[in-house]
């Protein structure tokens, strides 16, 4: 049964008045909530840039907090990541890689975010020596490479360590860093170092919390390149 034609003409006069508010309220909050959001990520960036120790760990706090509820774009996630792993302070970058791993417990697009801005990072590549003989020879070989290809890797440690010896090794941790792993392995081998690959994703059960884009270089009793036989001035 139709309606009589005025309320025909009425219904959709009184349905438009109705939407109206509702949609500047929802403008209203969706606006409210986006400048929110900005003054977090601006409060999280101050707190984390500032001099003083005990702030940039209130920002980092922040910075968890934020990631969790999935305000933190991947941008941010790449650009804070790059500030930390260029600053003076060195504890930073790894209190930002827990913070991160703690969020992604929470939020599960935190992870490929993680992984999407670590691979823009350089490589972190952590050198394990035999005897002090071989501890220059990974930043000697650094010095020989090209500028770009130099740039795009870090070596944040070099220690000693007792192992077996039989390779030279490269080690990886994440499946996804397989292609970067040889791909390092040839850059090394160009100037003059024979690394083996070694895939420690499935066989080692610290892999799983180990950061994308992060490598071991294991010596072992094979012959070093002449340049890092060379005596050092």
């Amino acid at each position: 049964m139709s309606l009589p034609r005025p309320w025909r003409e009425i219904l959709p006069q009184l349905l438009s008045t109705a939407l109206i508010p509702l949609t500047v309220a929802g403008i209203g909050w969706y606006y409210t909530r986006w400048q929110q959001n900005l003054a977090d990520l601006r409060t999280m960036i101050d707190l984390m840039t500032d001099a003083a120790p005990e702030k940039r760990k209130y920002g980092v706090a922040m910075f968890e907090y934020l990631l969790k509820n999935d305000k933190v774009p991947v941008e941010f996630i790449t650009a804070q990541l790059d500030y930390a792993n260029s600053s003076s302070d060195r504890d930073l970058l790894p209190l930002l890689e827990s913070a991160v791993q703690k969020a992604s417990l929470v939020n599960n697009s935190v992870k490929s975010a993680y992984e999407e801005a670590t691979a823009r990072l350089p490589s972190r590549v952590f050198v394990h020596a035999l005897n002090d003989s071989q501890r220059p020879c990974a930043g000697i070989l650094l010095d020989e490479m090209k500028d770009g290809d130099k740039s795009a890797i870090t070596f944040p440690s070099v220690v000693l360590a007792k192992w077996s010896g039989e390779t030279h090794e490269l080690r990886y941790f994440k499946a996804s860093d397989r292609k970067r792993a040889e791909a390092l392995a040839e850059l090394f081998a160009t100037v003059g170092l024979q690394l083996t690959a070694k895939d420690l994703s499935t066989s080692w059960s610290g892999a799983r919390d180990s950061r994308p884009n992060t490598f071991e270089i294991w010596f072992g009793n094979p012959a070093l390149p002449p340049n890092c036989l060379q005596p050092q001035k």
